[in-house]
């Protein structure tokens, strides 16, 4: 239920509806990313909050920094597919249905609801609770529970990699928090 109250009320949020934020190069992109992430996790409680790094890293990995025709065309940074060919979707060459948004930060709360209501994501959602309940957060192993995410065998690997980098290049050598 709290699923469903956290989606309505952002969707109905004029600020994601309209939020919008530029970018022409992967700086603006990962503070884009990072600033919607900020936002859409104050709907969801202390335990269901998404990592920023983590949001940043699987933006830019699943749309290449946001360069990809989905991430121009249907604003949809995860590569989420749409199941419901009656909404608003884009199709890929292979003919798989992507989900298409009004806003980035659509494809932002789309995101963090998906791994916080899947059945696919229940380890993802186990090993974050553990770790919010230790204040410890281990983005490698949150990244080790979605394998699924992707059909990629080296998709955890690319993840962790690129994480890492945009960590250190974009937040410093301190972890980012979410």
């Amino acid at each position: 239920m709290k699923e469903i109250c956290a989606t309505l009320m952002l969707m109905c949020s004029p600020f994601i509806q309209d939020f919008t934020f530029e970018y022409d190069e992967k700086k603006e992109f990962v503070y884009g990313i990072a600033e919607c992430t900020i936002y859409i996790n104050e709907y969801w409680e202390g335990p269901e909050r998404l990592p920023v790094l983590l949001s940043v890293a699987q933006a830019a990995l699943e749309s290449n920094w946001g360069e990809s025709r989905f991430a121009k065309e249907a604003k949809n940074y995860y590569g989420i597919r749409q199941t419901d060919l009656g909404e608003p979707h884009i199709l890929s060459k292979n003919g798989i249905a992507l989900r298409k948004y009004d806003s980035r930060c659509m494809s932002v709360e789309d995101y963090i609801s998906l791994l916080n209501t899947s059945h696919h994501y229940k380890l993802y959602r186990q090993t974050r609770l553990d770790q919010y309940v230790v204040d410890q957060v281990n983005i490698d192993e949150l990244i080790d529970t979605l394998t699924v995410y992707a059909e990629d065998p080296e998709y955890k690997n690319k993840l962790k990699t690129l994480y890492k980098s945009i960590n250190k290049k974009y937040f410093g050598q301190n972890q980012f928090k979410p």
